[in-house]
């Protein structure tokens, strides 16, 4: 294993040409200039909304105030036109020119710091921030962006050009709102279901994941003569977030001690990967292992940072911590098991442990304050950080910003020290040959589950008849519900991670300009691109939040089915059957949670309601079923007459016993982005043939569990051996297969 490590530190310290060591000195001169406050300051990074004013003005001049080192945009923030950040807004208007105007109102405001450099001589250098945002298969922060199939549907293509497309096009997007640090990837192991961020996973093949790891990041970092010249990578969540027992968020991975290494080697290798792209930032879970939590968890130093020579990966960036993860660890036990602790010993653990950078919403004054005590405490019997650790962590944030071009010198420092200027990247805008490559990925990631008596490909010139089912009457807030067709639901094709973080059911954010810029399409808008009006057969709602209303007018559907009958045979016929997961990101997205069960429901997260569109009590069970309105359609007044194909649009394999019953046909298609409606039709129709040219994508990146039971109380760490899911209804890399159609090219 040691010798393994040592490889891969030759990569790190080899690959981009000769390292400067007098730039190393260089950061050392600067380290020595700075004051406690300006060190304090630039492990901080900090919400852009908790720079505002009273009255929503967003008090940029804070950032030179509290010497930050970084900003991040929350899941939920949003800009204005004068550049204010909110969370409570719609974001319509967030495109990349209204972020550029924020980025460039927080990159003046550079701490200046005086650097020694002789005994008589000082220069100025000016330390610029880093801006953090979610980008996790595109800049999906920013309005009339393409978006990319998320990691479970990259990973079912089985193809690592689609891991460095995504990160290129997501960095030059990121790029071009002036941000440079982007909370992605996520490197975790598909290990239960259950888990709401399992769209994030990679799938259970850990050679994989640490092949797709080391792509995406070097795409995305684009690393040029040791410079990062695309954006700041932030590999998460270290460790095994994905494996904790019952898939909980914020959960607890439970180990034998003696089985640790077996814990360990299952779930590192997307750090690998990391390490060998030469990532610049890992974040900390806000998981356990064993009921202590990563934050404060010794695993950072011990395994992610250590030399390869003493059995660690040699990790050289640095660390941050997830939003509020410390003060959580702090506070809060459940759903985690761990152990509750005085806040500052909580900081000043993960400080020691190895983390360099804490991320926070709010309380930036409170937190410096405390960071200032630990480090000026001297009673060793009492939580502190010393002087050594915190300029040990100062020095690796500002090693990442040299790289990055964030540190502004003078040219008498730049010929002192040998500096070269950081030449930029150069940004090709294409959004054709971004469509096509976001397309190529939705196609390839779509997995074909049943085909009974080959029913797909289909050739539509056979077909005089389309009709469109799966609608969803849910609720969307204030006590108020709405109809949703997920044939017609850009929003649930994306998921959660969207424009905001619980993402968005419905196509608001896919209209007018915004569509044709994102080159976005749902399932109807691919159907009404290959038939005329009068061969698509659907509901048509006069208003989709009366229920009334609905019912009078699915009524009317099904007498127009009626009067058609005759018309329809299996031969001219199909049936395009829609199922969909609301849209849904981390906790709330957790299934069967024991803490929801209680009365108290202490340890559920899911109690924080942060999710508009799913019901007041967390699901106990990953099932998905036909709407009773659909299936009386298909059973009775359809039946013989059409075959019925089934797509699932969903974060993560479920229950289908169900809709799989019904259908001749059942495609997995994840949640596979803005050109997720036409990759569906055309692998319906033959455009494209399941399993690619050589027979290599579509392919189940994971197991497709049977039973609830096969993953109750799993993973568990209890032997020498991975904890594998038992009985899966389809094996991982199951994938059934088709040809293409060749239709005639019309002039």
């Amino acid at each position: 294993m040691k010798f393994v490590f040592y490889l891969c530190l030759i990569l790190v310290v080899c690959k981009g040409g000769k390292v400067n060591k007098k730039a190393n000195v260089l950061i050392d001169d600067i380290v020595k200039g700075m004051s406690l406050a300006e060190k304090i300051g630039q492990t901080t990074q900090v919400d852009f909304v908790y720079l505002n004013d009273a009255q929503g003005k967003t008090q940029y001049e804070k950032i030179k105030e509290w010497n930050l080192g970084s900003l991040l945009v929350g899941g939920n923030g949003c800009p204005d036109n004068d550049g204010n950040i909110s969370s409570s807004g719609t974001c319509m208007n967030a495109n990349n020119q209204l972020w550029k105007k924020v980025a460039d109102l927080a990159l003046a405001q550079g701490i200046s710091v005086q650097v020694d450099i002789s005994e008589l001589e000082q220069e100025t250098v000016i330390i610029k921030p880093l801006l953090g945002t979610d980008a996790i298969r595109g800049n999906q922060h920013s309005v009339g962006e393409i978006l990319f199939p998320h990691n479970i549907g990259l990973a079912a293509s089985n193809n690592v050009e689609n891991f460095r497309n995504s990160a290129k096009w997501m960095r030059d997007s990121v790029i071009e709102t002036g941000f440079n640090f982007v909370f992605t990837p996520t490197v975790a192991v598909s290990h239960n279901p259950q888990w709401g961020r399992f769209y994030e996973t990679l799938g259970e093949n850990t050679e994989k994941v640490q092949q797709y790891s080391k792509a995406f990041i070097e795409e995305a970092q684009n690393i040029q003569n040791d410079k990062i010249l695309g954006v700041l990578t932030s590999v998460k969540h270290f460790i095994g977030d994905g494996a904790t027992i019952n898939g909980y968020e914020e959960g607890d991975s439970i180990v034998d001690e003696q089985f640790m290494d077996v814990f360990i080697e299952d779930n590192i290798k997307g750090y690998k990967g990391a390490v060998e792209a030469q990532t610049g930032n890992v974040m900390v879970s806000y998981d356990a292992i064993n009921g202590v939590a990563m934050s404060v968890h010794p695993f950072v130093n011990s395994i992610l940072k250590a030399s390869t020579e003493d059995g660690g990966l040699g990790f050289e960036g640095f660390v941050i911590s997830d939003y509020n993860s410390v003060i959580k660890t702090a506070l809060i036990d459940l759903p985690r098991q761990s152990q509750k602790m005085p806040l500052d010993k909580a900081y000043a653990d993960s400080f020691n442990v190895g983390v360099d950078m804490q991320m926070i919403s709010d309380k930036v004054e409170d937190y410096q304050e405390m960071i200032t005590l630990l480090v000026n405490e001297t009673d060793p019997q009492k939580p502190n950080i010393n002087m050594t650790r915190l300029d040990d962590a100062v020095k690796r944030i500002l090693t990442i910003k040299d790289k990055m071009g964030l540190i502004q010198y003078s040219e008498t420092i730049m010929k002192k020290y040998d500096l070269q200027e950081k030449k930029k990247i150069e940004i090709v805008k294409d959004k054709e040959q971004e469509y096509q490559d976001a397309l190529q990925a939705a196609l390839q990631s779509l997995v074909l589950l049943k085909n009974q008596g080959n029913t797909l490909p289909i050739n539509k010139n056979s077909i005089e008849h389309v009709i469109l089912l799966g609608d969803r009457y849910i609720p969307v807030g204030n006590g108020q519900f709405k109809l949703f067709q997920d044939y017609d639901n850009i929003g649930a094709q994306n998921g959660g991670w969207t424009i905001r973080w619980q993402g968005y059911n419905g196509n608001d954010y896919w209209t007018g300009d915004l569509k044709n810029q994102s080159k976005a399409s749902s399932i109807l808008d691919a159907i009404k691109e290959r038939f005329q009006e009068a061969q698509i057969y659907y509901p048509k709602y006069s208003n989709p939040t009366n229920l009334d209303a609905i019912l009078q007018d699915r009524n009317t559907f099904r007498n127009q089915l009626i009067a058609n009958q005759d018309q329809f045979s299996q031969a001219n016929t199909i049936v395009i059957h829609v199922l969909a997961e609301n849209p849904y990101a981390e906790y709330m997205g957790d299934v069967n949670c024991q803490y929801c069960q209680t009365k108290d429901k202490i340890g559920c997260l899911y109690n924080n309601h942060d999710n508009v569109y799913l019901t007041e009590s967390q699901a106990t069970r990953l099932e998905i079923k036909t709407g009773a309105y659909e299936k009386q359609l298909i059973n009775n007044v359809l039946k013989g007459l059409s075959k019925v194909v089934t797509v699932l649009i969903s974060g993560r394999p479920m229950l289908i016993d169900d809709p799989l019953s019904i259908s001749n046909a059942f495609i997995a298609a994840w949640l596979p982005g803005t050109s997720g409606g036409e990759a569906i039709v055309k692998s319906i129709f033959g455009e494209y043939g399941f399993g690619g040219p050589d027979k290599l994508f579509n392919k189940l990146p994971s197991p497709w569990i049977s039973t609830l039971d096969s993953i109750k109380d799993y993973p568990k760490y209890d032997s020498d051996t991975v904890p594998k899911i038992e009985d899966p209804k389809f094996e991982t890399e199951f994938g059934l297969e088709t040809d293409i159609i060749n239709y005639p090219i019309l002039e």
